[in-house]
């Protein structure tokens, strides 16, 4: 409540709760402000200092301000900001729509100028005080560099998954180039905000780089998509956070505490509170009724800013701390293009799916702006063959890999693009039983019928190599040496396979081998094998290996598997009858960590019924007591078949130092004892392999 008093540094980073039930309890996620500050303090006593110094600046201009400038009585004019929204995205739900976009930035603008039809329902104790702020938020139509723009920019980046110092801020800069942060409102969408649901920085704090702006969970964002009406005025309360808002209950990071009725947000109309996560629109807690549904509150009923909040906003907007009186000024309203007229400046479009199969059908978005009134469409291959619907949808009957092209026009200008090798229709059906792939006969990979690949992030992708095979000549390879990104995706994806005709009594046989070693111990880099039962427009989970599921095995240089005992064989078994179709897929995905080469050879899928061996021969149930061990072990596992069987002693580099046992052994359990009283202390493999299948087991010796 209370005006003049110094709004603290410990809330440098002020976060928006995570709801989990409108009106109800929410789970508090506390601001940064704690960790963040100690972090600059202690690293940077100087930057600590000078931030001290321009929050001290401009709480004294904020005062000045409001005591001899502000007159909200003669004030007509609008404050206009250029915003732009930054979707940073895995190809997932994060990647939020223009529409939900759209329908964010129609809130904010509601809420900040008095048009939201909620506010004539506040407690009438603060009905005489609601604001028409005098702000409202435009999409930016121009680049930095003069280039024209929707707003809206779409970053695929792993670092939407994890908020960790600038990397998401950085992810845009390199994909999408600068954004100045006092020119633009920058707002960045993403799957993971700190825990938090969004954040941000008061201008004191912020500078005028891209950093300067607002960071929220995609499903904060508007009231529709992956958001709801229950959370949509999140961005309303940041962007009160970024002009200058302290929360209503003041400098502490924590609401509902009793200490907070001393504490002070900067505002004289606001009622001294604690600091509501319910909605109690009647409650009261420092001797006064609180204002409970002001958009600075957790309440999650939000309704309102005060004329005291305007105030001090509109101080914050004729500041020039983090470049805020810069951005609705004349010039860079001009350089943002805001207040343009819209036009036809840029063609694009989008499709719900660019892999199909033979009879499916493809639906296009025309993603043109800022101003489209007519569209014709070119399907190459397609039917129909052309459409001058916004949104057509279009079946491709013909196996192959198409063209599509969109000419738009606001009426008086014309653009075209086109999109080569855009749509890849499979057969349907599709290959016959039984199913081996070796890569010997393919020449290129891929080839967009056999195989795709998926490298969203364009760095290396699976390819065919001729170094390594574990039959043949060839196998197909992830160059993983040293990456540098971790947590990318790479993937490669087969043609569709004909299991209609199988029997669903039949169980399929799927087998595949492959060759890996990490780096070093702590890489856990993943491999996951899926299916899909509908040409790829989904797929399930059914096979996952990782860490030393993956391999146990380190190589320090660029990895080359040597020989046939490199090769690790699997089988997948949970292949179950309602995926005998007629375009049935299969994908396999690494997961990098920084780690090493990963090959992969000799993929098999047929109905059991086509072969006499139905059975993993891989050992199972293996294990060694004692572990540790220190003279003597005991091996113990379970054999499927009778055949030949290596039981051998490996070191952490994989290389052969000991033999247990060489020879025939019969179906059933197998209990066999080695003498370790040789073996130097360390870490050791103990390694069972019968026809190539092979089973390992980590021991110590103490």
């Amino acid at each position: 409540m209370k005006n003049n008093l110094k709004i603290l540094l410990n809330t440098i980073f002020c976060a928006l709760t995570v709801s989990t039930n409108s009106f109800a309890q929410h789970d508090v996620h506390y601001c940064h402000s704690n960790e963040k500050m100690d972090e600059i303090k202690l690293q940077n006593p100087a930057l600590y200092e000078q931030m001290e110094l321009e929050n001290e600046q401009l709480e004294q201009w904020t005062a000045h301000y409001i005591q001899n400038e502000y007159d909200p009585s003669a004030r007509t004019a609008i404050y206009t900001i250029p915003v732009v929204f930054h979707v940073l995205h895995t190809n997932g739900p994060e990647n939020i729509s223009d529409a939900q976009i759209y329908s964010a930035l129609e809130l904010m603008n509601d809420n900040f100028n008095k048009l939201n039809p909620s506010w004539m329902t506040v407690n009438p104790a603060f009905s005489g005080i609601v604001a028409d702020c005098q702000i409202e938020f435009k999409l930016a139509k121009k680049k930095h560099t003069g280039q024209c723009t929707n707003g809206i920019t779409r970053t695929f980046t792993e670092s939407t998954n994890n908020d960790s110092g600038d990397d998401q801020v950085d992810a845009v800069f390199a994909a999408q180039g600068n954004w100045p942060g006092n020119k633009y409102l920058n707002i960045y969408v993403v799957n993971d905000a700190g825990g938090a649901a969004g954040y941000t920085t008061y201008p004191a704090f912020g500078g005028t780089g891209m950093g300067n702006g607002i960071k929220i969970l995609h499903n904060y964002v508007g009231e529709i998509g992956t958001s709801s009406p229950s959370v949509s005025t999140s961005l309303t309360h940041e962007i009160g956070h970024w002009l200058n808002l302290p929360h209503c209950w003041g400098s502490t990071n924590e609401p509902g505490l009793a200490s907070n009725c001393s504490s002070d947000d900067g505002v004289a109309d606001t009622p001294n509170t604690i600091g509501w996560t319910i909605c109690n629109v009647n409650g009261v807690s420092c001797s006064s009724l609180d204002n409970v549904e002001n958009y600075m509150e957790y309440s999650y009923c939000s309704k309102m800013y005060t004329e005291g909040q305007k105030a001090r906003m509109h101080a914050a907007l004729n500041s020039s701390t983090g470049g805020r009186s810069n951005l609705s000024s004349p010039g860079n309203l001009t350089a943002t293009g805001v207040n343009l007229p819209d036009v036809l400046c840029q063609v694009n479009f989008s499709a719900d799916r660019t892999e199909i199969c033979a009879g499916e059908s493809v639906t296009f978005t025309d993603e043109s702006y800022s101003l489209v009134t007519g569209t014709n469409w070119t399907f190459t291959g397609g039917s129909p063959a052309n459409s001058i619907a916004p949104s057509p949808t279009i079946v491709y009957n013909t196996p192959g890999v198409y063209a599509v092209s969109l000419q738009a026009t606001d009426g008086s200008s014309t653009l075209t693009q086109t999109k080569t090798s855009y749509i890849i229709v499979l057969a349907n059906p599709g290959e016959s039983l039984p199913y081996s792939e070796g890569f010997e006969n393919l020449s290129a990979f891929p080839d967009n019928q056999n195989f795709t690949v998926s490298d969203d992030d364009g760095d290396e992708a699976w390819e065919i190599t001729t170094t390594a095979s574990s039959s043949g000549d060839k196998s197909v390879w992830l160059n993983n040496y040293g990456a540098s990104e971790i947590g990318t995706k790479d993937a490669f994806t087969s043609g569709p396979i004909d299991l209609s005709g199988v029997d669903p009594a039949d169980p399929i046989v799927f087998n595949f081998r492959y060759a890996y070693r990490k780096i070093s111990d702590s890489d856990d880099e993943w491999l996951r094998f899926y299916i899909s039962k509908d040409c790829g427009a989904t797929w399930v989970l059914r096979k996952n290996l990782h860490g030393d599921g993956l391999s146990e095995f380190t190589n320090s240089s660029s990895y080359l598997p040597s020989d046939e005992s490199a090769w690790y064989s699997v089988s997948v078994t949970n292949i179950n009858s309602d995926y005998y179709v007629s375009n049935m897929r299969f994908k396999f995905e690494f997961e990098s960590d920084g780690g090493n080469n990963i090959y992969i050879d000799d993929i098999n899928l047929y109905p059991a019924s086509m072969t006499s061996i139905e059975e993993d021969l891989a050992p199972s149930g293996l294990s060694i007591y004692p572990n540790p061990v220190t003279d003597f072990m005991q091996v113990n596992f379970t054999t499927q078949v009778s055949g030949d069987y290596a039981i051998s002693i490996l070191n952490t580099l994989g290389q052969v130092i000991g033999t247990v046992y060489l020879g025939e052994l019969q179906a059933g359990d197998n209990q066999l004892g080695y003498s370790t009283a040789h073996l130097p202390q360390g870490v050791y493999f103990l390694r069972v392999e019968s026809q190539g299948h092979i089973a390992t087991q980590k021991f110590v010796k103490n």
